[in-house]
């Protein structure tokens, strides 16, 4: 019993050291009010306890499906329009931005930093809600690491949403 006591100890201390470079935490907390009728906010806060960055995007739609490449591949290089992304990025003649939610919008967290996503509904929404779960499938996160020729620099920052917070309705998800 000692023994494996031991031996879980040693895998947890080994465990804890190796995953403190992705270590990215995630919360939800919800709040409501009244504005004529009921609405609930819900907070999903990230805190990047790391030394690397994490990009964070909006999907307008469940992608829960896809692999993470094929999110990142989608988001970032499929074109929309005229331009992707990762396009507009590279391009460094982009004179002013102002991002699309679900399109060109993305938040680089850097270690130490904290991100909120609050999303405001009408009516009440518990803890375990369905639409809890579903809004949580949509916030895409990765290393930054993992998005092709993605660095973090002026380039990048010019297109990074400034504050630390955003509020989106949640009428405006495809649910």
């Amino acid at each position: 019993m000692k023994k494996k006591l031991l031996i879980l100890l040693g895998l947890f201390f080994y465990l804890s050291l190796y995953s403190q470079d992705s270590l990215l935490v995630a919360e939800k907390k919800l709040n409501q009010y009244w504005v004529d009728t009921l609405y609930t906010q819900i907070d999903f806060s990230y805190t990047n306890k790391s030394t690397n960055n994490y990009v964070l995007w909006i999907e307008k739609a469940d992608v829960s499906s896809l692999s993470e490449s094929e999110k990142i591949k989608n988001y970032f290089f499929v074109r929309k329009g005229d331009f992707s992304l990762m396009g507009l990025i590279w391009d460094g003649n982009v004179g002013s931005f102002t991002p699309d939610l679900f399109y060109t919008f993305m938040k680089i967290i850097k270690p130490k930093e904290q991100f909120v996503v609050s999303i405001i509904a009408k009516g009440n929404v518990c803890s375990q809600s369905e639409k809890i779960s579903l809004l949580e499938k949509q916030i895409q996160i990765v290393e930054s690491e993992k998005i092709r020729g993605f660095t973090v620099d002026h380039l990048t920052d010019f297109f990074n949403y400034k504050a630390n917070n955003i509020t989106v309705l949640y009428e405006w998800f495809n649910m």
